[in-house]
């Protein structure tokens, strides 16, 4: 499945629980996740979307890493049918 379609429903099924779904640039600073997911009562995490099958770049796992060691949330997602399992995880903590 193609990046571009599972990155749209992820936004839709973020807006349907309440929530925002933005892309995030960041010049200069490459290989951040693609999008912020902001969720009621201040739920917050970063989601990198990929095709199905593909994986993130050395990069992207480098800041990924670094994100999670500063003690953010930040999820791969590469199929449709992950984003409830990863937004119910997100509203948990």
């Amino acid at each position: 499945m193609e990046e571009k379609f599972i990155e749209e429903k992820l936004i839709a099924e973020v807006k349907k629980r309440g929530g925002i779904c933005p892309k995030w640039v960041s010049p200069g600073f490459v290989g951040v996740p693609d999008r912020l997911v902001f969720l009621p009562d201040g739920k917050f995490a970063m989601v990198e979307v990929k095709s199905t099958g593909k994986k993130p770049r050395p990069i992207q796992i480098s800041r990924h890493k670094r994100l999670k060691d500063l003690g953010f949330q930040v999820y791969v997602l590469d199929e449709i049918e992950q984003i409830g399992g990863i937004l119910n995880e997100i509203q948990r903590t």
